[in-house]
Parts: C-alpha cells; sequence; structure tokens
C-alpha cells in the first residue's frame, strides 16, 4: 500500500504530464477496440446467420470457397444441369440456384442488395421462418418480394418499382416480416430478371437443402465426385473459412491499431524516464535510508503499469462506448449488430496496455535502481 500511494503522488504532483500520458493510453486502446469490435461482431452476426440458413450445402465454382454475396456467376448451365441431375440421384429435398446483385451506393438507404430464385421458389425454402407480412411470400415473373428493413429505411411497399437495368424494372409484391436477420436486407426477385440484368446464363451458387436423415458431408463429397469443378461446402465449412478470414482481418486491424499503440507506449516510456531523472536525489535519499535496489525498480515500474492500466481501462471504455453508438446506427439500417466488445476483447485490450506499461517502464526501472548513491545525493 504504501509503494501505491508513493506512485499515485508522484503521478498527481505531475498532472499536465500525467494527463496527457494517459490520455495517449486511452486513445491507443480505444482505437485497438473499436478495430477489433469489428472483427468480433462480424464473426457472432455471420454465426447466427449461418445457424439461420435452411440448406446445409452450398456449391460454388473450385478455388470460389467461402461466401457467395460478391462472387461472380460463374457456375454455367451444364454444370447446374448436372448438380441437379445428381441431386435427383441423391434423393435431396431440393436444388435451388442463386444469383446476388447490388445495386446503390455506400449509404444503406440508397444500397440494394437483390437475390435471384427460380421461379416459384419460395424464399422460406433459404431462410425457415420468413412470413409475408403484407402480399406475396413468393415473387412472380414480373415481381419482387423485400425484406422488413429494406422495405422500411427506403420506404418500400407494396406496387413500388424497382429497376434492375433501365429497361428492366419490376414491382414490390410481398413485404416481408421482421426476423432480425439478413433476409430482412434482402430484395428477393427471380433468378432469370437478374441473369438478364447481368447479361449472362450462369448463376453465383447453387444451394442444396437435405431430406431429412442426410447427412451434409456425404451428401456434399457425393455431389463433388459426381461433377467435377466444384466444390460443395457445408455450413461447418463456411464456418471455419469464415473464422479464417476473421482472423486475418483482426491481424490487419490490430496491425493499423499498432501504430497508436507504439505512440501510447512512447509516451509512458517518456513520462516515466522524465521523472526518474527529475527524482534522482529522491531515490538517493531512499538509498541512504535503507531502500534497496528493488524498491526503487518496483517504484518505478509501478508507475508504468498504473498509468497503463488505467489509461487502458478508460480506452476500453471509451471503445465500447463507440461500439454501441455504431450499433445504433447500423441496427437501424440493416437490423444487424456489426460491432461487439465481447470478454475476450476485453481482456486481449487490457493485456496489451499491461505489456504496454511493462515495456515502457523496465529500462527506465532498471535505470533508477542502478543510480550509485554517492551521484545521486550529489544532485543538486
Amino acid at each position: 500500500m504504501e509503494l501505491f500511494l508513493l506512485v499515485l503522488r508522484n503521478l498527481l504532483a505531475r498532472p499536465v504530464r500525467s494527463l496527457l500520458t494517459l490520455l495517449g493510453v486511452l486513445v491507443a486502446t480505444a482505437s485497438m477496440v473499436l478495430f477489433l469490435s469489428f472483427g468480433e461482431g462480424l464473426r457472432r452476426a455471420l454465426f447466427q446467420e449461418l445457424s439461420r440458413v435452411g440448406p446445409a450445402i452450398q456449391v460454388v465454382p473450385e478455388g470460389a470457397e467461402g461466401f457467395v454475396f460478391g462472387a461472380l456467376p460463374e457456375i454455367p448451365p451444364e454444370t447446374l444441369k448436372a448438380l441437379e441431375e445428381a441431386g435427383k440421384a441423391l434423393g435431396v429435398r431440393a436444388v435451388v440456384p442463386t444469383l446476388f446483385l447490388t445495386r446503390g451506393g455506400f449509404d444503406p438507404s440508397t444500397s440494394f442488395l437483390f437475390q435471384g430464385l427460380p421461379e416459384g421458389t419460395p424464399p422460406d425454402l433459404l431462410y425457415p421462418g420468413l412470413k409475408a407480412k403484407e402480399g406475396r411470400l413468393t415473387p412472380s415473373e414480373k415481381g419482387a418480394v423485400v425484406g422488413a428493413k429494406v422495405a422500411e429505411r427506403s420506404g418500400l411497399a407494396l406496387g413500388s418499382v424497382l429497376r434492375l437495368t433501365p429497361r428492366l424494372e419490376l414491382r414490390v409484391e410481398g413485404v416481408l416480416e421482421a426476423t432480425g436477420g439478413l433476409a430482412d436486407n434482402l430484395i428477393f426477385v427471380p433468378l432469370r430478371a437478374i441473369q438478364e440484368a447481368l447479361g449472362t446464363e450462369n448463376v453465383t451458387a447453387v444451394l442444396v437443402a437435405l431430406s431429412p436423415g442426410q447427412k451434409a458431408e456425404a451428401v456434399a463429397r457425393a455431389l463433388e465426385e459426381a461433377v467435377p469443378g466444384v466444390k460443395a461446402q457445408t455450413t461447418s465449412e463456411v464456418m471455419r473459412f469464415a473464422e479464417r478470414a476473421l482472423r486475418i482481418s483482426d491481424l490487419v486491424r490490430f496491425g493499423i491499431s499498432l501504430v497508436a499503440l507504439v505512440v501510447g507506449g512512447l509516451l509512458v516510456a517518456n513520462t516515466v524516464t522524465m521523472s526518474v531523472y527529475e527524482r534522482v536525489r529522491e531515490f538517493g535519499v531512499m538509498r541512504a535510508l535503507g531502500a534497496r535496489r528493488g524498491f526503487i525498480f518496483r517504484l518505478v515500474l509501478l508507475e508504468a503499469l498504473l498509468i497503463a492500466l488505467l489509461g487502458g481501462a478508460l480506452g476500453l471504455g471509451l471503445g465500447a462506448l463507440g461500439a454501441f453508438a455504431i450499433n445504433l446506427y447500423t441496427l437501424d439500417q440493416v437490423g444487424l449488430a456489426l460491432s461487439a466488445v465481447t470478454g475476450r476483447l476485453a481482456l486481449f485490450a487490457l493485456g496489451v496496455a499491461l505489456g504496454l506499461g511493462l515495456t515502457a517502464g523496465l529500462l527506465p526501472a532498471y535505470h533508477a535502481s542502478r543510480i550509485p548513491v554517492v551521484e545521486a545525493l550529489g544532485r543538486v
């Protein structure tokens, strides 16, 4: 306790310098927490969405593993036909080709994500639990069914016109009930309409719904064997791919925030070094009165650790507040929380702050403990 009080007294004796150092660590930690919270939020949202999707298998071109939303339409009609025949032979429930099209800008209110489905295919086959709030559940040849969130933020209602191209337009024939999932932000349209808009006969992916009792892994391997040039991914494989991709993105975001962390560490090191330089005579008196070198070492190191941990804790709070503000916006716009400060992230942030203080304080603490008593007492 005595050691802690000495540390606290020294920090309060130089309030401006201590406050500026604290702010440096706070900003560095908050930026890291905010960057990494996107990875945690995306991880949670993606896994929740994948658990809600009906088809247990998605078939994509070989070498294009992962998610289908941004993929190019590279599955030609002959491959689709072969997959349909293979699926029929295996006794699957349904083989559903799909195609995605994005229109609009970066603002969610002007951005639209269309998913094309074969005519007569209800969206609840892919997203169980979907129900029509108004109008139809399944789009007709010239119609569209919109999710609850996209209808709300874009002011779409029954009869609204959607233009895929200047010459191709569809009318809203149904508005879905809110589910709190990805489907709330999708517009379901006939597959043929998107193919016409893109000028292609190809599809992005083929989704396979299993019959009761079928094993996803066995059916996936059978499809790959029957149709060369495709990769059949089960839901668990997509989750593993998502986890790898998110880990890579976490490393990139941590690398970006590392610059701020280095600056914060330098501020702590500078504050502690200056404190040591200004207190040489004080340390000499302590040594002359019987204080051991280890006591001086712990005193200086604890100063660095205290300011780093305090800045880290405040930065964690600020980062969590920023994540909360971001989620208020994303929940309102797309119905998904895209940022999350989890317990794992909080512990990591505090661990980084602790490491920051430890690294910044070791050298000054060692130097302070090695100052000769005679030299220290000789300082004016």
